[in-house]
């Protein structure tokens, strides 16, 4: 697995992984779904949409939303 997001990394040019933790994380937990990070993610999207509906934008999440499970930080 770290091949092959190294591999897609040097193709998009986004440099290398500065840590293995990553990979190791997503390898950890396979296709788990960890239940307080889908919480929390969800609830964002949630509060997203329905401020959209509400002031009648509809594109939802139109900004970049960039948040680290590891650490539990954004």
């Amino acid at each position: 697995l770290k091949g092959c997001v190294s591999k897609l990394l040097s193709e998009w040019g986004c440099g290398s992984l500065s840590k293995d933790d990553y990979v190791h994380e997503i390898c950890r937990y396979g296709g788990a779904e960890l239940h307080s990070v889908s919480a929390f993610i969800g609830g964002c999207v949630a509060q997203e949409d329905q401020l959209n509906l509400v002031t009648g934008q509809y594109k939802p999440i139109n900004n970049t939303f960039i948040y680290d499970a590891i650490n539990s930080s954004t």
